[in-house]
């Protein structure tokens, strides 16, 4: 509808039907008598869009400047926000109309990302462990919902970097892939040819495992085998990040991530106990004794806190001896 005022205004252009998780453009058109011809926009009562981006007017007629606003779909039951235009003199109200949202009967490689195009701009695959790949992957896509991404038969995936200049985005993610998957296969709705289009590379590793061993030792300490799973995970990460970025102080970050997983994972260090030395179960002064070593013995030191040392006993028991208790040499 044309409002008679000093600010005339209408919707000059918007899709019949859209997707969830869609970024649609509209286009309004105005025609303003003031002489300042400086607009001020307000946006109130939406239902279920988020404004993502606002074209700047363009004179397209000898009467009407255009604006193309994008917003992203958000749920079934969609409104375009009521649009409050300002002059220095005038004000008009343009309301907003109701959108028919679709949902999308998607194949199960769906990525979650509905583009005008979506591109994989570089890729690479290292071997994780026996059974995961570690996959890192840059992509771009223009109008799209980068930001849902994900590849939905990853055992885990995350963005770690994105950056937008709209309507062109562009993601660095991450995810780990089960091994006997050799090509990673994601499926995304082109917007414009309203089909899903098919993406794929293959997933081609080298021969170094960039993780701990699966076997790991049952007597090292659970915490420890973690802090060094992370470690590794956080260096590959950086490392393919400083890869991509060429960024010496992510290369640098790597390398102390993995130097410190590395000094983690050093054999265990063997300690010897006196003949006739107390076993303790607990670091503790008033700890109850739990044996008594009768014989000058080796044993596999596990922790060290305040004066006493963690050993492993048989069994995959432990015990706490005085450091006082152990040989010279």
């Amino acid at each position: 509808m044309l409002y008679a005022s000093a600010i005339l205004a209408e919707w000059h252009k918007i899709p019949q039907t859209v997707f969830l998780h869609q970024i649609v453009p509209v286009t309004i058109r105005y025609l303003n008598s003031d002489a300042e011809n400086n607009v001020s926009f307000t946006f109130i009562n939406e239902q279920n869009v988020s404004l993502r981006a606002m074209q700047e007017s363009l004179i397209q007629d000898e009467l009407y400047h255009y604006k193309t606003l994008y917003f992203k779909i958000l749920g079934m039951h969609a409104k375009l926000p009521d649009i409050i235009l300002t002059t220095q003199n005038y004000t008009t109200t343009l309301q907003g109309l109701p959108l028919q949202v679709n949902n999308l009967n998607y194949p199960r490689d769906f990525c979650n990302v509905l583009a005008k195009n979506l591109y994989i701009i570089q890729h690479k695959s290292v071997q994780f462990n026996q059974h995961v790949n570690l996959v890192v992957m840059k992509l771009e896509g223009n109008l799209s919902n980068l930001e849902d991404f994900a590849i939905p038969y990853a055992q885990k995936g995350e963005i770690k970097e994105i950056n937008e200049s709209f309507p062109v985005a562009q993601i660095i993610y991450y995810a780990f892939i089960p091994a006997a998957i050799n090509e990673l296969k994601m499926s995304y709705f082109n917007t414009d040819k309203r089909e899903f289009q098919k993406l794929s590379f293959p997933i081609k590793v080298k021969d170094e495992i960039v993780s701990t061993q699966s076997d790991i030792n049952p007597a090292e300490d659970k915490n420890k085998t973690l802090k060094i799973t992370i470690f590794v995970t956080l260096g590959a990460v950086l490392l393919l990040l400083a890869f991509w970025l060429r960024s010496i102080f992510n290369a640098l970050l790597a390398l102390l991530a993995f130097f410190y997983a590395g000094y983690l994972s050093m054999p265990m260090q063997r300690v010897c106990l006196k003949e006739n030395s107390k076993i303790y179960i607990l670091p503790t002064k008033n700890s109850t004794i739990f044996r008594i070593n009768h014989h000058r013995q080796k044993y596999v030191k596990l922790n060290e806190v305040s004066g006493y040392v963690k050993i492993e006993l048989e069994n995959n028991k432990v015990g706490w001896v005085k450091h006082e208790d152990l040989c010279q040499n």
